[in-house]
């Protein structure tokens, strides 16, 4: 153990799992807020009493057994991501310290007895790692337990096992007569090039990240730019009808006087109704005062129109909302397009979809149904796809409703399935 105190090496470990996991100690239970840091101040006043009383080196052979299993199931409990993620977290926990086992090495060699200078060199190591883990790793972290599934994580977990076997398979040899240059290469080079492994893993999945942002961004554009279209076409088509009457203004009075001055007032009602009817059916509908959601709800009415489908839309949203206009359109753009395919095809005889929008106790409330009459294979509360190319607008529900500290569902009972999102809002 080339660091100051077993303590210091388990209170830095807490910190930096906290943070490459992103922990967030609002959310946790009552219980965890009190459970959690008892633990850790246990766990560390014991390794550092067993180091006391059986040795630096004793300890270092069962550090697995002192330290690594006990945070393995502290935080296995606190964010319940999985055997194989937290096994993946923990031995990169390991990783992260090697940086202060290495300049706490470098210190007993060209220093005899600092004590001090052993605290204030692992103090500074922690504090300026702790840093690297904030502003470098933790977001390409944070992205790879959020979308990495646990085959990937096996994977990936091969390059930190080697180091970790490497590093207990090293104790047993003095490194201590390799000081020149090469020795100091044999003695790191494993550590840098891990931390280069971490570096280029999680730069990949930065960008990939961003990549999928942009398409789900240029997805949500086209189909605001699709929607503007179509309402676009039908306030044409209606100004183009609209002109027509007006045109044809003078003709219809002229019928319904003609009605009234031969004495056929029910023939002039009737005529006026169905002039009525005839204007009301080329005024485009107002579905609420929100425009993506009005311009959405009239492209996805058209479609549902040309399809045969019968569309039923209950929304009421105002104009400003705190969710912004591109999750907006991607929640009701995937779960409408979702609901249309489901009813579209030949052995479905129920063709109809309802939508319902509103706001209840400060909750933005999406809920959207379809007739269903086949089966529908879940996988881990999402529905599953069998289409080329489909299946990312459900993930792309949950991962809003995530964002927003809100709620989603995907139910399929009693033939009809259902989609509902809860997302609670800023003070409306």
């Amino acid at each position: 153990m080339m660091t100051y105190s077993p303590a210091l090496v388990l209170l830095f470990v807490w910190a930096l799992l906290w943070l490459l996991m992103d922990v967030r100690f609002r959310e946790l239970t009552r219980a965890q807020k009190w459970l959690t840091p008892l633990l850790i101040l246990l766990l560390a006043v014991f390794n550092h009493m067993l180091r006391l009383q059986i040795g630096a080196a004793a300890l270092w052979k069962i550090i697995p057994l002192t330290m690594h299993l006990p945070f393995f199931l502290i935080f296995l409990y606190l964010t319940k991501c999985g055997v194989i993620k937290m096994t993946f977290m923990i031995l990169s926990a390991l990783i992260f310290t090697a940086p202060t086992v290495i300049v706490s090495g470098l210190l007993r060699q060209f220093l005899s007895g600092g004590s001090w200078a052993m605290l204030l060199s692992n103090l500074i190591t922690y504090a300026v790692t702790l840093l690297l883990a904030q502003f470098i790793f933790r977001r390409g972290f944070n992205y790879l337990l959020k979308y990495g599934d646990n085959r990937l994580f096996l994977l990936f977990s091969i390059v930190p096992l080697l180091y970790y076997i490497y590093v207990f398979a090293a104790q047993n040899i003095d490194l201590s007569s390799f000081t020149s240059v090469s020795g100091y290469i044999v003695r790191y080079l494993p550590t840098m090039e891990v931390f280069v492994f971490y570096f280029l893993l999680l730069h990949s999945y930065k960008t990939l990240s961003e990549k999928r942002e942009i398409e789900a961004l240029q997805a949500v554009l086209t189909q605001e730019l699709d929607a503007a279209e179509e309402q676009l076409t039908l306030l044409g088509a209606a100004q183009t009808q609209t002109a027509i009457y007006q045109h044809n203004m003078r003709h219809h009075l002229n019928a319904v006087e003609g009605f009234l001055s031969v004495g056929n007032p029910e023939q002039a009602r009737d005529y006026i109704q169905k002039v009525h009817s005839d204007v009301e059916a080329i005024t485009p509908k107002r579905f609420c005062e929100n425009e993506i959601v009005n311009l959405l709800c009239s492209s996805f009415s058209g479609k549902a129109e040309r399809m045969g489908v019968r569309l039923k839309a209950e929304v009421k949203l105002p104009q400003e909302l705190s969710v912004s206009d591109t999750e907006l359109c991607s929640l009701l753009s995937n779960g409408m397009e979702n609901a249309l395919h489901a009813v579209a095809v030949p052995e479905e005889p129920l063709k109809w979809v309802e939508l319902y929008c509103g706001i209840r106790f400060n909750k933005l409330l999406i809920e959207i149904k379809n007739p269903c009459s086949g089966q529908i294979t879940m996988r881990d509360g999402l529905p599953v796809s069998g289409r080329e190319g489909h299946g990312y607008g459900c993930r792309s529900i949950r991962t809003i409703a995530e964002q927003h500290q809100g709620l989603c569902s995907f139910e399929l009972k009693n033939g009809v399935f259902t989609l509902r999102v809860m997302l609670p809002l800023e003070d409306q």
